[in-house]
């Protein structure tokens, strides 16, 4: 808001009034007011772009919602209703998907939390084509989103990237999100250099086979069966 639209609001909420524009009358009001923002008004403050005096009108009740990682009991809940809202929008009547594609969803990052969700929700829907969302097509997402470990161009500018987002208080726990990208990026672009021969995965990695078959669970990647791991490495 600009200085005079600040100045405007705070004595709104003051003299619980307000005047149409163009009119004399004063009209008083009864409101609950609710105010979004991803900036930092406090720094904004400091910086005299935002009045201090409405600052405090409004800092009455701070709801601060955490990330959807630290709420993953939430996503199967917002993934069936996004489902509904763009099943109706893009002609799919009973639109669905399928319990393993639900749990691989559930365990993603989400460094977009629920706006970067409501994206992948749509784009699964237009991969299935009016079938039900399967596995394969929530794993084209995720392998959509991660930057490639062999461009170090690409992981500055995803750090840059996340790094601006935590100034802008829109992240949080940022080390331990860079880790988990690049976690499920080294771990499934190697299972699949490998062929799924996961052996073979690990002893690039330095790691043991039963760490990168619990890795490989964990982030959602489904190890093949040892003797198909071992067929296709022939």
């Amino acid at each position: 808001m600009s200085p005079n639209t600040q100045v405007k609001l705070l004595r709104v909420i003051q003299e619980k009034c307000i005047q149409r524009l163009g009119g004399k009358e004063t009209i008083p009001i009864d409101v609950r007011i609710i105010a979004s923002t991803h900036r930092d008004l406090e720094k904004a403050m400091e910086e005299k772009q935002f009045r201090e005096d409405l600052f405090y009108r409004l800092n009455v009740v701070v709801i601060k919602p955490p990330p959807l990682r630290e709420r993953r009991e939430d996503i199967p809940a917002l993934v069936h209703y996004f489902l509904r809202r763009f099943g109706r929008e893009l002609g799919a009547e009973r639109p669905s998907i399928q319990p393993e594609a639900i749990e691989f969803l559930t365990e993603l990052s989400w460094p977009g939390n629920v706006r970067e969700l409501e994206n992948a929700v749509r784009r699964a829907l237009l991969l299935a084509r009016g079938y039900s969302i399967g596995i394969e097509d929530v794993r084209q997402l995720s392998a959509g989103a991660s930057p490639q470990l062999s461009d170090a161009s690409a992981i500055g500018s995803h750090v840059a990237e996340l790094l601006g987002a935590a100034g802008r208080g829109e992240l949080e726990n940022l080390r331990t999100l860079v880790f988990e990208t690049v976690d499920r990026e080294l771990f499934s672009q190697a299972i699949k250099l490998a062929q799924g021969n996961q052996a073979k995965a690990a002893a690039w990695l330095g790691v043991s086979r039963l760490t990168m078959r619990e890795k490989l669970l964990q982030l959602g990647l489904h190890p093949r069966h040892e003797k198909e791991a071992e067929k296709s490495s022939e």
